[in-house]
């Protein structure tokens, strides 16, 4: 029998949520759509720790300064989810982030979704970094490379591109 991986191991953002009962279908048990927006809450609660860990300062304008601070921003491009189990009502669900690749304009995130130990879904995006100004796509910002790469527990995989 082999030892299964702690689903919880190499995360160093985990935040929890509770269930509500509005994010519930007629069965009883979270509608599929809402599983990508748990997955963007930990995404923002992500944003905030990497913010707290790389300003010294608060000014509370975490989402604000976001762009300022790193020279850009980003966008979804693809979303891919795999649904192992289902959320119920007032579940306490931890969402483990992380992101685990860089290329040269995106970057990829696994998202965890779990009750207590169980894994009940796998979320892979893929953001593209743009400039706000222009809203045009360019190169992931080397100082939010270097954030993250600090941040993480394990180090995210480089593409290699051709520069």
């Amino acid at each position: 029998m082999t030892e299964q991986k702690n689903p919880r191991d190499g995360f160093r953002l985990i935040t929890t949520i509770r269930v509500r009962y509005a994010e519930c279908d007629l069965q009883g048990i979270v509608f599929n759509a809402h599983y990508l927006a748990f997955a963007d809450i930990g995404m923002t609660e992500y944003m905030r720790a990497l913010m707290a860990a790389n300003r010294p300062r608060d000014d509370g304008d975490m989402l604000g300064t976001f762009s300022r601070h790193f020279g850009g921003d980003n966008w979804v491009r693809h979303a891919d989810i795999d649904y192992r189990a289902s959320a119920k009502a007032d579940d306490l669900l931890d969402i483990a982030v992380r992101i685990t690749r860089f290329g040269k304009t995106s970057y990829a995130l696994l998202v965890h979704i779990l009750r207590g130990e169980e894994l009940l879904n796998v979320i892979k995006l893929t953001y593209v970094w743009f400039d706000p100004a222009t809203d045009q796509v360019t190169p992931v910002a080397a100082k939010f490379i270097e954030a993250v790469s600090d941040f993480e527990i394990i180090k995210p995989e480089r593409a290699v591109v051709n520069a």
